[in-house]
């Protein structure tokens, strides 16, 4: 038995709305640290606002996110070497999302999410960290993230929020990718 339970959108939102938000990520002083950085700040909610603009287009936005981000979301900043504190394997969230806001990232530096019960094998092997990639990942799936690699030359940047609940229906007006899981 599958179930669609993670949507991929490439290009997510519009290149001239994406470099406002990469070049700010890359001024930022955790963009280039050693250390892991979960931040809360003014990029975080400028970012929360030009997602949920683009979910209210393409049809995706539910009215409980707002609220939920609040609780539950960050823009992550991940190191080389860093490798999530996933201990334990594979795992589920609460179901939200993962958008890639750094300007650039090299696929031989790791940090892929890997669907680890995904139908197809692509998606268990991993999906890597591409700038301006949207992955919705429903509560049911479990995931693993790899860690990034040693060369990797600044941190791979996500605004990560994991609000709760499923996606039922398809976005609208973009190209996607559903990727199924089996249950």
């Amino acid at each position: 038995m599958s179930c669609r339970s993670v949507i991929l959108i490439d290009n997510f939102l519009d290149q001239t709305k994406f470099n406002t938000i990469s070049t700010k990520v890359a001024a930022s002083s955790a963009y280039n640290t050693t250390d892991v950085k979960d931040l809360r700040d003014d990029l975080f909610t400028e970012t929360c606002n030009t997602v949920f603009e683009r979910l209210k287009e393409i049809k995706l936005y539910q009215g409980h996110f707002t609220e939920a981000v609040k609780m539950y979301g960050y823009n992550q900043f991940r190191p080389a070497n860093e490798g999530y504190g996933n201990f334990q394997g594979p795992h589920s969230d609460r179901g939200g999302w993962v958008f890639y806001i750094h300007p650039d990232w090299d696929e031989t530096w790791e940090g892929k999410i890997k669907i680890t019960n995904a139908v197809e094998e692509q998606y268990r092997n991993g999906i890597y960290a591409k700038p301006n990639r949207f992955i919705w990942i429903d509560p049911c799936t479990f995931h693993d993230v790899t860690t990034t690699a040693s060369n990797t030359t600044h941190a791979r940047v996500a605004n990560v929020v994991f609000i709760g609940g499923n996606i039922d229906v398809d976005p609208v007006g973009t190209d996607f990718i559903n990727i199924s899981t089996t249950s």
